[in-house]
């Protein structure tokens, strides 16, 4: 994004602001995606948040889908209902992300980018991999903390943020072509891109981190 492209298109298209303010919000999207704002987010949240936006799947949050993230972020009103001086301070916000975060310059996010702006929690899979043995206790506060919806098994965003983690621990950078080769590899190993107990006791397993970590990288 160029700082003309940007104020340009908030100032004078406002059917793209129209556009953006009449869809209606889902999960962790309008109000409750502000309110994480101010708090650290669990990588589930995060994944939650990142495909909420990313519309086409690319890996990258790009002009409008940012927009959509912006708006929800920081604005609290309708469309009909924005002033000029209220358009102008959300301009000014979105510059400022992404002159701050936008770390390659390239005008679209991307999801190591958007990490790094909302914040995430301390790695939850960081000290359980570093255990000689993955215990049942292990496996259990894993399920507890990746599966959301209470399901018995990590699927979905849920996996991508469980695959993402194991991603972290080994150094990688975060990003959606990274996570899929390692819920490919996943899906060799155990034979499905969900999990539950049995099939995260297998993938901890420190051969298995090993080869998940050649997935990612070759």
């Amino acid at each position: 994004f160029q700082h003309y492209y940007i104020t340009n298109n908030l100032r004078q298209n406002m059917s793209c602001l129209s556009g953006l303010f009449s869809k209606e919000s889902k999960v962790l999207g309008g109000s409750n995606l502000r309110k994480l704002k101010n708090k650290k987010l669990t990588s589930t949240e995060f994944m939650q948040v990142w495909f909420h936006y990313d519309n086409d799947g690319n890996g990258y949050l790009e002009y409008t889908e940012f927009c959509q993230f912006m708006k929800d972020l920081f604005l609290k009103k309708d469309c009909a209902k924005i002033t000029p001086k209220e358009v102008e301070k959300y301009t000014a916000d979105m510059i400022n992300v992404m002159d701050t975060h936008d770390v390659n310059h390239d005008g679209k996010f991307e999801m190591s980018e958007l990490a790094d702006y909302l914040k995430l929690e301390e790695n939850f899979l960081d000290k359980i991999i570093k255990q000689k043995i993955i215990t049942s206790k292990h496996v259990k506060d894993i399920l507890s903390h990746y599966d959301s919806n209470e399901s018995d098994t990590i699927e979905g965003p849920e996996m991508h943020a469980f695959v993402g983690d194991i991603a972290r621990h080994l150094g990688l950078k975060l990003s959606l072509s990274v996570i899929q080769s390692g819920i490919d590899r996943v899906k060799e190993k155990v034979g499905t891109d969900t999990v539950g107990t049995t099939a995260i006791k297998i993938l901890l397993a420190e051969e298995s981190v090993k080869e998940l970590q050649k997935s990612f990288t070759g």
